[in-house]
């Protein structure tokens, strides 16, 4: 197993449910900047088949288990809730949790579904923790990440994207975003909850949008890939890993 990530960087994105115009919004602003992706998907859509068509994006599964949790879920158990999205998408060997909703038997019942990885961990880089993959003893990889753009609101010292990618050292670097958060280039959760009533009304979604080119999620990106341009850094694809 490689240890040694100095050089290389991985994009995952997890869709929650977003609109086609946001999904396509940021399946743009990936062909833009010529960035890999594992995006792990929520439910169907038209834009599927552009995702597949794409080489550089492989497709993981997003599977929301909080229902359950609550008592009003559809689904009869956990098993049914992986089993639905694998067969939305069949090529899927990666998996994460929406709200990283995490227990062994969930681990246990994606390797029994032909995950070969899961992305549930999330420890972030200002725990200075170096990060590695590591095996279950289900079998899957596990492959935890440590920058996720909701999450990042909640810093109270937000470090740049240029010091995650240049002072995390020979440690696994792996970023998540949303395309809601990419789209609005969110900046505080306040801009989120404000836009929330209109994540499926696109046109009046835009009023949204922190015009900041410094700050925000899709700032974010931005500046990590031309920091990785400039310094040399590859963005390899994590659900290889």
């Amino acid at each position: 197993m490689n240890t040694n990530f100095t050089k290389t960087a991985y994009i995952t994105l997890d869709i929650d449910w977003a609109c086609d115009e946001v999904i396509a919004d940021t399946l743009d602003l990936l062909d833009s900047l010529v960035l890999p992706a594992t995006i792990f998907i929520t439910h169907d859509t038209p834009l599927l088949e552009r995702m597949r068509r794409n080489p550089r994006i492989v497709l993981g599964i997003h599977p929301n288990f909080c229902p359950l949790l609550q008592g009003r879920s559809a689904h009869p158990d956990y098993h049914a809730v992986i089993h639905e999205l694998k067969a939305l998408v069949p090529e899927a060997t990666c998996a994460r949790s929406h709200a990283l909703v995490d227990a062994s038997p969930i681990l246990v019942a994606f390797a029994n579904q032909g995950f070969r990885n899961d992305m549930n961990l999330f420890i972030p880089f200002s725990s200075g923790i170096r990060l590695n993959p590591f095996r279950h003893y289900s079998g899957l990889q596990r492959i935890p990440y440590f920058y996720e753009d909701d999450a990042y609101c909640f810093e109270t010292d937000k470090r740049s994207p240029e010091a995650h990618l240049l002072e995390a050292g020979d440690g696994l670097k792996v970023f998540n975003f949303h395309p809601i958060h990419l789209y609005l280039n969110t900046e505080s959760m306040t801009r989120y909850e404000q836009a929330r009533p209109y994540f499926q009304d696109f046109p009046n979604l835009k009023q949204f949008v922190n015009p900041d080119t410094e700050n925000g999620a899709r700032a974010f990106l931005i500046r990590l890939a031309a920091c990785a341009e400039a310094n040399d850094y590859t963005f390899g694809q994590a659900a290889d890993l």
